[in-house]
Formats: C-alpha cells, structure tokens, sequence
C-alpha cells in the first residue's frame, strides 16, 4: 500500500473566492467591515491543525496562459458584473497577507502546485482541484483535509478532459457528462485510455458544435491543457515557463 505523506501544517487559501464572497457581503454591509469579513472567513477556512498559510490570487482572465490555448476560455463571464469592492478587498489582501500571484496564473494553479508538492493544503470550494493528487480541504463540506492519490487525480482529470466545463466555456466532447465519462473509463480497463479519448476529438459524433478553427489531436489537446490544473513541476519560477500537458499513449 502506498504511503500517504502527512497533511502539510500550511494551507494554500483560495483567495478568489474569499475575495469574492467578502467584496459581494460588503455591497450589503458596511465596507468599513471588510477585514473583519476576511478574518470571519479564514476562521472558517483553515483547517484546525494550520500553523500559516498563503492567500491564492489568479492573474486576470486576458492573461491566462490558457487563452493561449483555447482563447474562448471563460469568454462566457466577459461582461458579467463583478462586486463593487472587489478590487478594495483584493489589495487589502495583498497589503495584511502574505499573498502569492503569478503572472498567467490561475489561483488553481498555484493551490495545484503547492498541493502535488505536499507543501500545504489546499483549501477551496472548488471541486476541480480533486484533479491534483495532494490534501485537499473543502471548508463547505468537509471537517477535516482529504487526501487524494495520484490515480484518483488522473482519473478526474480524464474525465474532465471529456466532459469539459460549460462555465469556464471548455465544451469537451459532445453531450459528454462526467456520469458517461466515467462509464467509459470503466469500459476501457486494460486499454490505451489517453488514446481513446483523442480518438474521441477526431470523431464526428463527439466533436462539439460550435464553430472551431481546432480539430483532432489539437482540439483535444487544448480542451486537456485548459481543464488541467498545474502540478509540482509543471512552472518553472526562475523562466516563468509552463510546462504544458503531454499525452502519453501507448503505456
């Protein structure tokens, strides 16, 4: 049986979210408030045996390196409002904490490294992370972190990748929900998974409908990159290079 790591004494907020829920209480009550809020908030984030932790903030949307790769990604949040005190809460953030935030980033990303590497928890509402192996702390729904193995994480990642993520406007594959995704990983047990999932990409019936300049292995690689949350390894800090997802058929 494989040994799991102890859970890390550091967690890794993800700050975004905490920013959000704070700037949009703030529209209602008193802004003058707002570094109770975030306090009241992180009371309720970090998990019992934390020491320090680390706020997670993403690079903005148009920076994204997965623009680069699929530049619908999250186009269908362009033009939606945000919370009035947004930016107020973020600086506050960046001004009492320690913060991290890294050009082309993603929140996700940072909590997805920090995770993998099992230097902190990583503390988020956000289902998606259960695609990075690591501890992991749902404060909405768990009393304790989890820890999820690197057979797990894959395994969610592949069934995002087919899937998709209609809110971030990451089609997948056509009428691919993650029940029938898992379905056909089940059916594919002892075959060339990765491989048919980009089979998958190049065949008509599952191709998504919607106007595409992307088709076969491209089409499938950018929906892969975009749903995949970065691992210890995958940035290099001293470049500032990504290294990007490389399938591996045929093992």
């Amino acid at each position: 049986m494989e040994k799991i790591p102890p859970c890390p004494t550091m967690a890794a907020i993800d700050a975004d979210i905490v920013a959000y829920r704070v700037a949009f209480r703030a529209e209602s009550d008193d802004p003058a408030f707002i570094p109770q809020m975030i306090e009241e908030c992180l009371e309720n984030w970090l998990p019992a045996e934390t020491d320090e932790f680390t706020m997670c903030l993403s690079c903005s949307r148009k920076d994204n390196y997965r623009r680069e790769v699929w530049p619908r990604y999250k186009m269908s949040r362009e033009g939606q409002p945000t919370p009035e005190y947004l930016s107020e809460v973020r600086d506050y953030m960046f001004d009492v904490y320690n913060c991290e935030f890294i050009d082309r980033l993603e929140a996700d990303d940072i909590l997805g490294m920090r995770a993998s590497g099992y230097e902190a928890v990583s503390v988020t509402i956000d289902k998606d992370l259960r695609c990075v192996p690591g501890w992991h702390f749902n404060p909405d729904k768990e009393d304790a972190p989890v820890h999820i193995t690197e057979e797990e994480a894959d395994e969610f990642f592949l069934v995002q990748w087919m899937a998709g993520d209609s809110t971030d406007t990451i089609p997948g594959l056509w009428r691919i929900g993650h029940k029938r995704a898992r379905s056909f990983l089940k059916k594919w047990e002892g075959e060339d998974i990765i491989q048919n999932i980009i089979d998958m990409y190049s065949d008509k019936k599952y191709i998504p409908k919607h106007t595409c300049d992307l088709e076969d292995l491209d089409l499938a690689l950018a929906m892969a990159r975009c749903v995949r949350i970065l691992r210890n390894g995958d940035y290099d800090i001293i470049t500032n290079e990504i290294d990007l997802w490389v399938p591996k058929v045929g093992v």
